[in-house]
């Protein structure tokens, strides 16, 4: 497969996720309609989804409808925008008071392993997974540079 294409789908499959995943999780009653959040709050969980996608189909449309060295770096940085803004978020928590879940929010994911259960954060798988395959294009988009510069 083209290192380029298989970069492409890559960054695709973040931008999609990004676009998607919020949507979603937070279009429900465990955000947007939640009784126990403020309506000010749920206004801003509103605005951030709808943002978010909104980039994200941004980086979707450069991938694929202008692609260029200048677009596709623009598209990988649109991408981690997302995860930085989430690291960023998760370590200023205290200042804040935020936290990674709600009473009645979004279960953790539970995992078996060496014989026990282990539960990870929604919110930090995804952002783990989606930071590990946006790296893996730019591994394989700066892997082959002559086929980013003819694009």
């Amino acid at each position: 497969m083209d290192s380029v294409l298989l970069a492409k789908i890559l960054l695709s499959f973040v931008a999609t996720m990004q676009c998607i995943g919020p949507i979603r999780a937070d279009f429900n009653q465990t955000h947007a309609t939640n009784p126990l959040w403020t309506p000010h709050a749920r206004f801003h969980v509103v605005w951030q989804v709808l943002s978010q996608s909104g980039i994200s189909l941004i980086a979707l449309a450069l991938i694929w409808f202008f692609p260029s060295p200048f677009t596709i770096w623009l598209a990988v940085i649109l991408n981690f925008n997302w995860l930085v803004s989430f690291v960023a978020t998760l370590s200023t928590m205290s200042v804040y008071d935020g936290s990674l879940k709600d009473v009645n929010g979004i279960k953790p994911f539970k995992f078996g392993f060496g014989g026990n259960t282990l539960e990870v954060d929604t919110n930090v798988f995804g952002a783990c997974l989606l930071t590990l395959v946006n790296s893996a294009a730019v591994f394989v988009l700066l892997s082959n540079p002559d086929a980013v510069a003819a694009l």
